[in-house]
């Protein structure tokens, strides 16, 4: 993979964002307080600015190598000085998979989360680096990671619908309003519990211990059944996920819980339709890694004995 793959990593602004994200940096800085014994030796892999890393030396570790393949590493460098960290943390500007380190180390920490898990395609350079480098009986954090998924309305989508669709400004402009159906809707805050019909199921759940790295490289898929539990629009699925570091640390961008960068992710469908109490949704639900190693979303939903409706993400 090349920096070019990761370009909205390589300027501050992206970072500038997670580092604001103050649920996401405090999981992982009790995660790593509890988890890094005095003089371990820590892996940092996707490490960004290198705040990870400074929680690891912080935490007692001997050393922290923080992989970054990104042009942030020169950044990393500078913060990593600043708070005379030098001495315990290594910056390393390189692909994971490629780079060799001098040593196993005791503990892997990354941030891979896309907004439903493995979306970003960064999991399998996770794995790669657990089988290369961890030491046996090596902590991973976070641990497990599971994506969620429920039907909602989405008034704020249907509102932009119904603008593309008014031909504004005497110009018909429902083009946009097609192409937005085949686009996902990122860090949508305003999707909440009062947003679902109906309970939410766990599409997958990944375990960084167990999982091989050719499963990580091949579709991740759900198909579910889901009763609607009141009469409303339909118009959308919301996914989000939920990330276990053990002992009692989370870390999730679920519906009604504290704020994150992520929000929720947003799949629409072609128009709202009326849903009765009771009504079956069947919906199937998959991320399929491309060639630039990220994800491409596919979604069907059929509501009760109707017709399949299949999009696919272009973005």
């Amino acid at each position: 993979m090349t920096d070019a793959d990761d370009s909205h990593y390589h300027d501050l602004d992206m970072h500038r964002t997670m580092l604001r994200d103050h649920v996401r940096c405090e999981a992982f800085r009790r995660a790593l307080a509890k988890s890094v014994k005095l003089g371990d030796v820590v892996l940092d892999i996707g490490a960004g600015t290198g705040i990870l890393s400074l929680f690891a030396a912080r935490a007692g570790a001997r050393k922290v190598y923080a992989v970054e393949r990104t042009k942030i590493a020169d950044f990393a460098r500078q913060l990593i000085a600043v708070n005379d960290a030098e001495g315990q943390v290594q910056i390393i500007h390189g692909d994971m998979e490629s780079v060799e380190l001098p040593e196993q180390v005791d503990i892997i920490v990354s941030e891979w989360m896309g907004g439903n898990g493995v979306d970003e395609g960064f999991l399998p350079a996770v794995l790669v680096a657990r089988d290369r480098w961890l030491k046996p009986q090596g902590k991973m954090l976070p641990e497990r990671v599971a994506a969620w998924i429920a039907p909602v309305w989405d008034g704020k989508l249907e509102s932009d619908f119904n603008f593309w669709r008014s031909q504004p400004y005497e110009v018909d402009l429902s083009l946009v309003a097609e192409t937005t159906i085949s686009e996902v809707r990122y860090c949508q805050h305003h999707i909440t519990e009062g947003t679902l019909l109906a309970q939410p199921q766990q599409m997958w759940t990944t375990d960084v211990y167990t999982c091989p790295v050719e499963e990580a490289r091949s579709p991740f898929k759900a198909s579910l059944l889901f009763s609607v539990t009141r009469e409303s629009n339909f118009n959308a699925l919301a996914t989000w996920f939920h990330a276990d570091f053990g002992q009692g640390i989370s870390l999730t961008n679920a519906p009604d819980t504290p704020k994150t960068h992520w929000g929720r992710f947003v799949y629409p469908l072609n128009r709202a339709m009326k849903v009765e109490r009771g009504t079956d949704l069947a919906i199937e639900f998959a991320c399929e890694p491309t060639v630039d190693s990220h994800c491409r979303s596919k979604w069907s939903v059929k509501v009760g004995d109707g017709a399949w409706e299949h999009h696919q993400s272009i973005n």
